[in-house]
């Protein structure tokens, strides 16, 4: 991530060696990456999950073939409004 510019960090959840959660967790404790948008992606919505995500430090977290939701996160992400995260998305 360090070697290039990215605009928005798109993460599974369920990965081998590393889960999205942790994943993200480790970008934020990057002086330098902290403070990228993440958005997770996930077929684990619950309420549970979401609080997770959260706490992670992703600025979105939508729920997989949620096509229009992920478009929505994307656009509003990569348009420089992460201070207004919808990690909510996932549950509707």
């Amino acid at each position: 991530l360090r070697a290039q510019s990215f605009d928005v960090v798109l993460t599974d959840i369920e990965m081998p060696d590393m889960n999205g959660f942790e994943f993200a967790e480790t970008i934020r404790a990057d002086n330098n990456l902290g403070s990228m948008p993440i958005i997770g992606l996930s077929a684990l919505v619950s309420p549970a999950a979401i609080e997770r995500g959260r706490q992670a430090g992703f600025h979105d977290y939508v729920a997989k073939f949620d096509r229009p939701g992920l478009i929505a996160a994307l656009k509003e992400q990569t348009a420089g409004a992460a201070g207004a995260s919808e990690l909510s998305r996932a549950a509707a």
